[in-house]
């Protein structure tokens, strides 16, 4: 691992992840399993490895009897790999490293793009920290409402109108706590500022990731020269729905300390947040 950079990319669902796994997975100076998400430090803080060992093996599933490319061979390969590897329950922080890395020995960055680490305690971001001699993270942000609007849509979507409000209603009574949770950046960003070095975070908000600039201050982090990137590709676009005026009004009241916190965090905020706010 000498002199090779481990990034975890932590972020809520919904604030381009995937689209930046695909641009660093085709990267040439960078090395990625096929399998996104590998659920494996939240596995072993929350016990809910069993889960995810069964929604891996789903995806193993799907994707044999999909038809044959160079991509589906190389994701079968490595959620094969990744089953035999973890259990879901017994910590095994070298075999994991193994995995990571197999394939990918002269890349100058490794990783796992797993946002649910973003919900992870202090202590474990601290034990990811010290994994290696050099451990970066990557922290997406998006605007609240939107974040969870698109959540929403992503999870509700095809049941229409009538189950877009109740995810609304949800999100505001405190019953839909896993969507709200994947906003909470307060309490994301102060674990990882407890636990890791300022360097070694580098935040980007997805409303301005889709940029040159941002690829530019990405690589230039992680200590690589930038590639073109496809700015116009859509990664897993959730269903169009227009959320009405009275609902972004009602979440962004209920999110206002996250937006404040961002605001005290980073100096400001940004003007594509500040633009779609609603007047009180």
């Amino acid at each position: 691992m000498s002199g090779q950079t481990f990034i975890f990319c932590l972020g809520a669902t919904k604030a381009g992840t995937s689209w930046l796994f695909d641009y660093l997975y085709g990267h040439r100076e960078c090395h990625f399993p096929a399998v996104k998400e590998l659920h494996y430090f939240d596995a072993l803080e929350q016990g809910n490895g069993a889960w995810h060992r069964k929604e891996a093996q789903a995806r193993l599933d799907r994707a044999r009897a999909e038809k044959p490319t160079a991509w589906q061979h190389r994701l079968v390969a490595d959620l094969e790999r990744w089953l035999a590897t973890f259990d879901g329950k017994t910590r095994d922080d070298a075999a994991y490293l193994n995995y990571v890395q197999e394939g990918g020995e002269k890349a100058r960055v490794i990783g796992d793009f797993t946002p649910a680490y973003g919900l992870l305690k202090e202590k474990t971001l601290a034990t990811m920290a010290a994994l290696t001699d050099k451990v970066r993270f990557v922290y997406l942000m998006r605007d609240p409402v939107d974040r969870i609007w698109s959540n929403i849509r992503m999870v509700a979507g095809a049941g229409g109108q009538t189950a877009l409000d109740a995810k609304v209603d949800g999100v505001l009574n405190g019953t839909a706590d896993n969507i709200l949770d994947r906003s909470n950046y307060r309490r994301t960003l102060n674990r990882l500022t407890r636990a890791i070095p300022r360097e070694a975070l580098h935040i980007e908000f997805y409303e301005r990731l889709f940029t040159p600039a941002a690829i530019e201050r990405l690589c230039a982090f992680l200590g690589i020269v930038p590639q073109p990137a496809p700015f116009d590709r859509m990664v897993h676009q959730s269903v169009k729905a227009a959320l009405p005026m009275g609902q972004r009004a009602q979440l962004q009241a209920a999110l206002k300390p996250q937006y404040n916190f961002v605001e005290k965090f980073m100096g400001e905020l940004p003007s594509e947040w500040t633009q779609k706010m609603v007047s009180a």
